[in-house]
């Protein structure tokens, strides 16, 4: 942008640019032309110079509409048809300067004369007349009404006082440089161009400037983190911890992400004095905190009590700011919110995980792993046992579960939860919407576009799951003549089962439950805790048989001679019997584990299996 700025003040001779290569790299950057152009025309003027504007049309070198962009960028040295051609001034407006030159000469001559003289050579056309203006008389132009002139064309619905002005001013200044004489900028000059660091605001020696950076190297005495601008800091052993330390290996490697307070900028180096001591980042926490001002100096007018709301809103935003430029020594940690840790882990294999600060507070951190494509599971970490405010706690709680490090909380929570939704993923009950082979022309991506983690696609891709499983729900009764169900991954609750449920084929809808995915267990209801997919299945089943069918009122048990406090399921004989021949109105053969299910007898089966 700053390139095409300047040649569009400027300016580029057309024919200097063919004929020597040191200027032809700025013809690609004229408004209008681009590299393919540009080396089209260079080519052409090399082997014959232009006399004109006029011939990069004529001799088919840019279209019309190309031309109508770039003409007034493109100057044409030596003029030999036009004087207009080495200015700036485009020329659908040469008729304009001709009119000025005209005025200022005294000569005159109406427009349709001039009109029909711009088409004939320079020697005899009201180019010449502009041409001596420019030579010898450009002094004459300060004489011209030009405000008149641009309220007769006012009149004509043409808006032109900018451009006579500017008209003007090429005549009078055709070799004119716009630019602003250059100036050696200094070492901050040079360093706010390069990285967009601001010392002074973005960067401050007096203790109160907190940055974010990645550790990229690490000696025993020092390391060297680079800030997201490319500037890189020097933190020596002294300046990592409050306490001493033999190596800075100890607690610092590379590409873990810290927090750390600017002590000086040196500009000729170009680098940064960091400390990561925790006395010097809660001080610059302080410092950075904006102090209430007393009653007496504040206006009386002054509503202090919304200036009190605003307040606690800056401090609830600072707080979650704080607590995103916490620094947690773990490979797994990125300094990431919710949404930017879905965007990491988006292209990363199912189980990944990262932790990350929570905008809880820094009581708090948050552990994101990925569930399936698209879906994320956010689980809230409480630490306890803080030495100070910004550092890691030694206890973790996530419900009622209680982790001594990170580690143990990656390898006995969140692992042991992957595997078991892996094991769901195995079983033949399970479904996936977006996986179905029947829809294998109607892909995700397709219908609901890219995920832009949006709640609008998350209510759209659950409206898109819903019709897919009661689809599919419906299709299994209706071909089996009995009722059906399905496992399936919960888009409300990432990390849960979704079972889905068809009573008889005539059901109209489906009835849903959720299952939590513990580490040890599958939970279901408040009491149903399975060890396995196996168990949480004939859990299901039973909780079914022994509670009557959602939408059927009680009216309508007593008109068919059920008691309102007996199951429907169980307890019909009509059910009963339609059941043990039809294989179970499951539609599967799970064999239940508990025993009292199991019938006496050699031939006698369970009442589950087929």
């Amino acid at each position: 942008r700053a390139f095409i700025n300047v040649v569009a003040k400027t300016g580029v001779d057309v024919n200097a640019a063919a004929a020597h290569a040191h200027l032809a790299h700025t013809l690609p950057f004229v408004a209008g032309l681009g590299p393919r152009k540009a080396h089209a025309i260079l080519a052409r003027a090399h082997a014959d110079p232009l006399e004109s504007r006029n011939d990069l049309v004529t001799r088919r070198l840019c279209t019309r509409c190309v031309f109508v962009n770039c003409a007034s960028f493109l100057r044409i040295r030596p003029a030999v048809a036009d004087a207009l051609d080495a200015t700036r001034i485009h020329p659908q407006d040469y008729i304009l300067a001709y009119k000025m030159a005209l005025d200022a000469l005294d000569i005159e001559e109406d427009d349709e004369d001039a009109g029909r003289r711009a088409q004939r050579s320079a020697r005899s056309g009201p180019a010449r007349y502009v041409a001596e203006v420019m030579r010898n008389a450009p002094e004459k132009l300060d004489d011209l009404d030009l405000v008149g002139y641009a309220e007769e064309l006012k009149r004509k619905n043409l808006l032109k006082l900018e451009t006579l002005k500017f008209i003007k001013h090429e005549l009078q200044n055709p070799d004119d440089d716009p630019r602003e004489p250059f100036e050696q900028p200094n070492d901050r000059q040079v360093l706010e161009m390069l990285t967009g660091e601001v010392v002074g605001e973005t960067l401050r020696e007096d203790g109160s400037s907190l940055v974010s950076a990645v550790v990229v190297r690490v000696q025993p005495k020092f390391a060297i983190a680079r800030l997201d601008s490319g500037l890189e800091g020097f933190i020596s052993v002294a300046n990592v911890t409050d306490y001493r330390i033999e190596a800075v290996s100890d607690e610092l490697a590379p590409g873990q992400s810290v927090v750390a307070v600017v002590k000086r900028v040196d500009l000729e180096k170009m680098s940064l004095d960091l400390s990561m001591r925790q006395s010097d980042v809660d001080e610059a926490l302080r410092r950075s905190q904006a102090t209430v001002p007393e009653a007496s100096l504040v206006d009386r007018y002054f509503d202090l009590d919304s200036e009190a709301v605003l307040r606690e809103r800056a401090k609830a935003l600072k707080l979650k700011s704080s607590a995103r430029m916490r620094t947690i020594p773990h490979p797994l940690f990125k300094p990431f919110n919710s949404k930017e840790a879905e965007q990491y882990l988006d292209g990363r294999p199912r189980g990944d995980c990262v932790i990350r600060p929570s905008s809880r507070g820094l009581d708090h951190i948050a552990i994101t792993w990925k569930v399936a494509e698209g879906l994320f599971q956010h689980i809230d970490v409480q630490e306890r046992d803080k030495p100070s405010e910004t550092a890691l706690g030694t206890t973790f709680l996530v419900g009622e579960a209680a982790y001594t490090d990170l580690d143990e909380l990656v390898a006995f929570h969140v692992d042991p939860i992957s595997r078991k939704l892996e094991e769901v993923k195995r079983n033949p009950k399970f479904y996936d919407p977006e996986t179905d082979p029947l829809y294998a022309t109607q892909p995700v991506a397709l219908l609901l576009g890219v995920n832009d983690y949006t709640e609008e696609y998350r209510t759209r891709r659950q409206e898109l799951w819903e019709t897919r499983t009661a689809r599919h729900l419906d299709t299994l009764a209706q071909s089996t003549g009995r009722g059906s169900y399905c496992i399936s991954l919960s888009l409300v609750k990432p990390g849960s089962l979704v079972l889905a449920f068809k009573p008889t084929p005539g059901y109209a809808g489906i009835m849903k439950w959720t299952a939590r995915v513990e580490p040890n267990e599958f939970k279901l209801g408040e009491r149903g805790r399975y060890p396995d997919i196996n168990g949480l299945i004939n859990g299901f089943k039973r909780m079914q048989t022994t509670q009557k069918p959602a939408g059927r009122s009680a009216h309508e048990d007593r008109r068919e001679g059920r008691s309102h406090g007996r199951s429907s399921y169980a307890d019909s004989g009509r059910w009963e019997r339609d059941r043990s021949s039809r294989s179970g109105a499951w539609g599967d053969s799970h064999q239940s584990s508990s025993s009292g299910q199991r019938q006496s007898g050699a031939a006698s089966t369970s009442r589950w299996e087929s």
